[in-house]
């Protein structure tokens, strides 16, 4: 992979809708079917009869829950041995090879010791999180921080490639590395764009979970890395279920999420891998669980809810170029903890739906009262999905792209307030609707926020974009680069920053090729700047904003006759800072800023000026 020298300069622009969207209602069906088979899923408007445990068992799980969040680590240990013997689970030994040379784990733990920062990028919206070649970037955040969290994927010519973990505290300006897994066998090279991460947080430990796609000995393997941000050690291990030694089978698209926004020390962190196998070319999701995840040396559990071998949907015959999208997520509904799956198959001549299915006990079951079909006009590709979390808080929604027509692919969401589990309660919106097709989408909850999300998604062009969604209400669709951005490797994911300042709008990226690694921030607040190109100023000056009044955005125009570093900081009238809009070295010249306060209450604010010595303060007039 080359690696390009690049100069950014960050424009955030809004692209003309070119189509009309709206709220096309998707068709939402029940699914009567015991088998889980996609090529019969006998589709139904009747809405059957919920899965029903036994008093019994059902005892056994608001008991586990109590337990859990009383952080009574030993009593909850005892009662999901209760529920397994209950269920007649017995523990799921991994396969081990006994050739070393069909094993992608090379060094299982990885300590890293030097944690180098990454220097601030010159521009003020922009910043470098890395310089290596990228096959994918994620990004992640919690209720419980106010840290960002980044992973990498990076290319190693000549040995196995590098996941790597970052961390911002101050909203993405800086990143600094905190781990480095390299113990991949010689020959292992990550699949593009496959990588998703979690943190989990409980008093002072915080450790990240990576889900990692890789290519090894010609076929797919799916990976788990750990890394603990506080002492820098981690590890990696393979996923090992259901024949993924042999040379026919792939595990390919891991995905992972948690349920730390209910949960601290008793934390569950739960995972599923794309599978299929040749000769049947059978495909399904299959799932796992880790009930002590703070460890650098987890256990991991393997669950086979109903369908055979996976997480209930499975699909036979298909061709074996197929790919299978899923994705995972969680949400407590005041009694029930859900884990919450996905699943669409590309590459087949055509493909109307999304597969749903959610399971009340931990992935031990799911039962027929548990899924739902989605299905659209068109044919879809992808599917993502993603829920607030939080105690009695169902709030979710599903993403995936829609074909408009002969290559042209949009960007569909379709939002829940209650869970997701019955065909009357979604609510679909075009996240993007042009004439550009989209060709890589990314969807993340806001945790805690009733129906906050933030989505990105890249065009055929190489623009990226981010677009917050709140409920049926759609924000204000930003470019995030106005340079090529990479549309096969890295890519984008929308993030955000959990503070006070109401810009928290982020982006990781990729430019084009997946030469490096960047963030983008302050998408919303911050248009760009201008240099004027009046020739150099005699004097340093600020100028009134204009138009003051105003509604969301003003310009701020300023002066500086020699080089120095500007800072324009915007405070609210108690003197809180709102917001940096410039905080760079700049060249002599005359510049203007723009300001977009469409998160902000009307009101009177003040922007000040730092350069050299100089400083100079302004009001302006927010109405809205």
């Amino acid at each position: 992979m080359a690696v390009l020298i690049i100069f950014l300069v960050n424009t955030h622009r809004v692209h003309s809708q070119d189509k009309q969207g709206g709220n096309i209602p998707a068709q939402f069906n029940y699914t009567g079917s015991t088998t889980g088979s996609t090529s019969n899923p006998m589709l139904t408007s009747i809405q059957p009869v919920e899965q029903q445990f036994t008093p019994e068992k059902q005892s056994l799980l608001e008991q586990l829950r109590t337990a859990r969040l009383n952080n009574d680590l030993v009593r909850a240990g005892q009662l999901r041995t209760s529920l397994d013997q209950l269920d007649g689970l017995t523990t799921y030994v991994p396969q081990e090879s006994n050739d070393p040379s069909n094993n992608p784990i090379r060094e299982k733990y990885v300590t890293m010791n030097v944690k180098p920062p990454f220097v601030y990028e010159g521009d003020y919206s922009v910043s470098t999180i890395s310089s290596a070649g990228i096959w994918a970037v994620a990004t992640a955040s919690s209720n419980r921080s106010s840290a960002i969290y980044a992973a990498t994927t990076e290319y190693v010519a000549g040995s196995g490639d590098n996941v790597k973990i970052f961390v911002s505290y101050n909203g993405g300006a800086t990143w600094i590395l905190k781990y480095t897994y390299n113990g991949y066998a010689a020959g292992v090279d990550c699949r593009a764009g496959e990588l998703d991460i979690e943190p989990i947080i409980s008093g002072n430990d915080t450790l990240v979970y990576c889900a990692v796609g890789i290519n090894y000995n010609n076929h797919a393997w799916s990976t788990m890395v750990v890394a603990n941000i506080g002492t820098g050690a981690g590890s990696g291990t393979t996923w090992s279920f259901g024949g993924y030694l042999n040379a026919n089978v792939n595990y390919y698209n891991p995905k992972v999420t948690s349920d730390n926004t209910t949960y601290t020390s008793a934390t569950y962190v739960y995972m599923t891998s794309s599978f299929d196998s040749a000769g049947t070319t059978r495909y399904t999701s299959r799932f796992l669980l880790v009930t002590s995840p703070f460890t650098t040396s987890p256990t991991y559990t393997y669950r086979q809810p109903n369908a055979p071998n996976g997480f209930w949907w499975q699909s036979n015959g298909l061709s074996p170029n197929a790919y299978l999208h899923q994705d995972i997520c969680y949400y407590n509904n005041g009694t029930v903890d859900r884990v919450y799956t996905v699943y669409n198959h590309a590459g087949t001549a055509t493909n109307k739906n999304v597969y749903i299915a959610w399971s009340n006990d931990y992935g031990v079951t799911v039962g027929s009262g548990n899924t739902l079909t989605l299905t659209e006009s068109t044919d879809i590709q992808g599917a993502i999905c993603a829920a607030n979390g939080g105690t009695s808080r169902q709030t979710m929604a599903i993403g995936y792209r829609l074909l408009f027509s002969s290559g042209d692919w949009d960007y569909r969401i379709q939002y829940s307030p209650s869970g997701g589990t019955t065909s009357g309660v979604f609510t679909g919106q075009y996240i993007e609707y042009t004439s550009d097709t989209t060709l890589l989408i990314s969807l993340q909850a806001v945790d805690l926020a009733n129906g906050r999300f933030v989505t990105g998604s890249a065009r055929n062009g190489g623009e990226h974009y981010y677009r917050s969604f709140n409920g049926t209400s759609l924000g204000t669709l930003f470019q995030t680069n106005n340079i090529t951005g990479d549309v096969s490797y890295g890519g984008c994911r929308a993030g955000y920053w959990n503070s006070p300042n109401p810009d928290s709008c982020i982006v990781v990226w990729s430019p084009n090729l997946g030469s490096g690694a960047f963030c983008s921030r302050l998408i919303c607040s911050t248009v760009g700047i201008q240099n004027n190109g009046n020739g150099v100023p005699s004097d340093f000056s600020l100028k009134q904003n204009y138009p003051n009044p105003f509604n969301p955005v003003t310009n701020i125009k300023f002066s500086i006759p020699k080089s120095s570093f500007v800072k324009i900081t915007v405070f609210d009238i108690t003197g809180r800072e709102v917001t940096k809009l410039v905080n760079e070295n700049m060249n002599a010249g005359s510049y203007t800023v723009d300001f977009n306060a469409s998160n902000l209450a009307t009101g009177v604010y003040l922007y000040r000026i730092d350069a050299d010595g100089f400083t100079d303060v302004k009001k302006m007039m927010l109405i809205k």
